[in-house]
């Protein structure tokens, strides 16, 4: 469908859905770019339609404000840490734990999630306050370990399989640079444009990668020719800032004069 088609009436279809129909709003939001964020978010927070405030908020940029309202109106720790992951904002996790720290029960949660997902485990579990209760605290810790040291399985694995494919993939290369590199009857000299076979010199042809011929003469010429430009290059740079530097000293030199004249004027 157009996004395009009824742009002027978003806004109404905004506050129709939420009247009528408020389980397709979070579908409209996502799929439109032509309502007004602010009287969106006032509509949702006025009949605390939560699931749309976050997404709005998050649209805005408000991700600590979707994040408070994760984990006071939803109360969901999954989403809260999903969310958090997603928005690769390091500050979030530190809000995160900072307000787990103050629920007993959505610590709890957290620390029953936080294994499934790559979050600092280390930084959340010092900060636990050591008198704090946490129902089977012990087995949670217990499955985070297991869990983290099956991700690192995974990953150790994954780099395994990645070596493999290099050692492959560096060996055919290699294969393919020792091959011999057919060179057309008509090739012509990537330089001076003459053919190259049928005219062979005394110092040979060479032959590219891209398989691109020249004569050796020609190369050898084009690569002084390189190089005596890069040599001119660098020698007209020098000399722009030896010119810049002269300039700003003299600048510095007048400057330093005009003050000490002053202040013996005054």
């Amino acid at each position: 469908k157009d996004q395009h088609t009824g742009a002027e009436f978003h806004n109404r279809q905004v506050d129709l859905y939420a009247q009528y129909d408020p389980v397709l709003l979070l579908n409209f939001l996502k799929n439109s770019n032509f309502y007004d964020l602010e009287e969106a978010l006032k509509l949702c927070k006025a009949r605390k339609m939560h699931n749309e405030m976050v997404f709005i908020l998050n649209r805005m940029g408000s991700t600590s404000d979707a994040l408070m309202i994760i984990i006071y109106r939803l109360q969901d720790v999954k989403r809260a840490i999903e969310f958090v992951e997603n928005s690769n904002d390091d500050e979030l996790w530190e809000v995160l734990i900072k307000h787990s720290l103050e629920s007993k029960l959505f610590l709890s949660d957290l620390l029953g999630h936080v294994g499934d997902h790559y979050v600092d485990s280390l930084k959340l579990v010092t900060q636990i306050p050591e008198e704090k209760e946490i129902p089977m605290l012990k087995q949670k810790i217990m499955n985070i370990f297991t869990d983290k040291q099956l991700q690192i399985s995974v990953q150790e694995g994954c780099v395994g399989i990645l070596e493999k494919d290099c050692i492959k993939l560096h060996a055919s290369h290699a294969d393919l640079s020792r091959g011999g590199i057919s060179v057309d009857t008509f090739a012509l000299c990537c330089h001076c444009k003459r053919h190259v076979v049928g005219t062979l010199r005394p110092e040979g042809i060479y032959v590219c990668m891209d398989g691109t011929v020249s004569h050796g003469s020609c190369a050898r010429k084009h690569d002084e020719s390189k190089a005596s430009e890069l040599k001119a290059r660098e020698a007209a740079s020098a000399r722009a800032a030896a010119v810049e530097a002269a300039a700003e000293d003299h600048s510095r030199r007048e400057d330093r004069r005009r003050r000490i004249g002053n202040a013996n004027y005054a």
